[in-house]
């Protein structure tokens, strides 16, 4: 009986010993696994921080003479409570901090940028500092209508210009004394054009010349005084450039636009404007033939018409002008330098990552 308990106790203790062993497998398994598991794994994964860039901006170039284009780039993700994106301004103001020109922003197409640069709306504004603007520290500002934005230093170069004195014979002296409802619509109407902001990038690209010589009876902002036939005269700025080419001479465009008027004016005779970039234009004055039509898209190198000497002109020649948001440019500067160069525009920008 001993042998037999003993035996029975035996296997007792084997039988136990192995259903504590299956029991426990299951359990076993588990906590290894949990134990190799990454304690992250487990937890939900927190949301990334968004990546808020601070506003970027560029002026080009960082000072100028007076007459030369500016371009004012600025790059943000600033939006009105609806969602749209702010109207914003660039101010150049004197030491004394009064206005001497403005211009809107308008934005850069998308598919011209980069990929990180797309995820924000890079704008560019380009005014023209004025001829009679004095040298020294000035402040170029960007603004909204909900107020200043940032200011930003800016100095303007000196810069001389020559005076000539212009002898009138008694037609072209009537035709600038004699009071002319007609005269003051045409210059209504044009001033209306020049000061309007569109949406459309046309071309930003170095400018050709309009004529292929390279010969000049008068260059820009140059102090003129007119001499009338009466003895008495007159002071303006020439707001442009005169090519001394003889009636006939092929006028081409210097980049490509869209034609905004082309039609005859007593003061500047047959005429022709051209639209660029929003509020940047070219101009052609006393004409003999006008080959477009207003609304037409001229190519760069595209005929305009012919030179001549039409409207207020003591021989033949072309005055080419520039506008920039109204305010004169050296057509100059356009010949050698793009002011809407957007390489130079995102490398500039760059320097602010």
């Amino acid at each position: 009986m001993k042998i037999i308990n003993h035996r029975v106790t035996q296997s007792f203790l084997l039988f136990s010993l192995l259903f504590l062993l299956l029991g426990c497998t299951p359990r076993l398994q588990v906590a290894e696994a949990a134990a190799a598991m990454d304690v992250s794994d487990a937890l939900p994964e927190e949301p990334e921080e968004p990546v808020i860039r601070e506003p970027r901006f560029a002026l080009i170039p960082p000072n100028a003479h007076p007459g030369e284009p500016v371009t004012v780039i600025y790059s943000d993700a600033f939006e009105t409570q609806e969602g749209e994106i702010q109207e914003l301004r660039a101010v150049l103001l004197n030491s004394q901090g009064r206005r001497l020109t403005r211009a809107a922003f308008f934005s850069l197409p998308q598919q011209d940028l980069s990929q990180q640069d797309s995820e924000e709306n890079i704008k560019a504004a380009i005014f023209a500092v004025p001829s009679t603007a004095a040298f020294g520290d000035v402040t170029v500002r960007i603004e909204s209508a909900e107020g200043l934005i940032m200011d930003l230093p800016f100095v303007i170069e000196s810069r001389e210009f020559i005076s000539e004195t212009i002898h009138l014979d008694q037609a072209n002296t009537d035709l600038r004394t004699t009071p002319s409802p007609q005269r003051t619509a045409e210059a209504n109407h044009l001033w209306s054009i020049l000061n309007r902001t569109g949406t459309e990038i046309y071309s930003g690209d170095i400018f050709l010349p309009p004529v292929t010589s390279t010969r000049r009876t008068s260059d820009y902002g140059s102090r003129r005084v007119f001499q009338y036939v009466t003895g008495t005269s007159d002071t303006t700025i020439h707001a442009g450039v005169d090519y001394g080419v003889p009636t006939g001479t092929d006028v081409t465009a210097p980049a490509r636009g869209r034609v905004v008027l082309a039609r005859p004016r007593i003061i500047t005779g047959n005429s022709v404007v051209l639209e660029h970039l929003p509020g940047l234009y070219s101009i052609y004055y006393h004409m003999d033939t006008i080959a477009v039509s207003e609304g037409s898209i001229a190519e760069a190198g595209d005929i305009l018409g012919q030179s001549g000497a039409t409207g207020l002109a003591t021989g033949p020649h072309l005055h080419w002008e520039i506008r920039v948001s109204g305010e004169n440019a050296d057509p100059d500067t356009f010949l050698s330098r793009a002011v809407l160069d957007k390489n130079e525009i995102l490398n500039k920008l760059s320097d602010y990552y």
